[in-house]
């Protein structure tokens, strides 16, 4: 018996793959680059709830950057650094509101018990690809996401789970992990979008 749930999410995972595969030195480099910089920032003799708000805000920076790129084809031939910071320069202000604010109210969800704090990331789940899609508002993207995902939520949850979850496990194990995978599930993340918009 083949597990059919599960079939949907690792197809889109063998076509993230094979996506990143077209430019893994320039998009590996970035994605580390970053997440070696967040762990610098992490010294710094600041206080812990604004560390956590500029780790935040230089993820999703970096995962902005990748959305980006892979909205294009990723040719090596035509890959340029400056498409990493498009999203920065055309929506600064929600890019930057976007990840404190979910942030906040997935940790407040997540306090009062796990489930509220999950529901609330697996909703909002497709606010960054909307953002750097559409612009707009930091509420309204959220408010879009969370449309978007009740109307095709069978369809998306193994995908979404299995995403934050990889996610999730790198994150724990080590940084360079992590920089490593964000590529993969930046192109993950903006297959499952377009796939729920039709």
């Amino acid at each position: 018996m083949t597990a059919a749930p599960l079939r949907l999410p690792l197809q889109a995972l063998q076509r993230a793959v094979a996506q990143v595969a077209q430019a893994p030195l320039q998009l590996a480099s970035w994605s580390l680059g970053w997440t070696f910089a967040l762990q610098l920032a992490s010294w710094l003799p600041l206080p812990l709830l604004l560390q956590v708000a500029v780790q935040l805000i230089g993820l999703t920076v970096a995962v902005a950057g990748l959305l980006a790129l892979s909205e294009r084809s990723l040719d090596p031939w035509q890959f340029s650094w400056r498409g990493f910071l498009t999203p920065l320069k055309r929506a600064p202000l929600p890019l930057l509101l976007l990840p404190l604010l979910m942030g906040s109210l997935i940790a407040l969800a997540g306090l009062a018990f796990v489930l509220p704090g999950l529901m609330l990331l697996l909703f909002w789940s497709f606010s960054l690809p909307l953002l750097v899609d559409q612009g707009g508002e930091a509420w309204e993207v959220m408010a879009s996401s969370t449309v978007l995902i009740r109307r095709h939520w069978r369809r998306l949850l193994p995908s979404l789970l299995l995403l934050w979850g990889l996610t999730l496990l790198a994150a724990l194990l080590s940084w360079w992990l992590l920089g490593l995978w964000l590529p993969l599930a930046a192109v993950l993340l903006q297959g499952l979008y377009r796939s729920a918009q039709g």
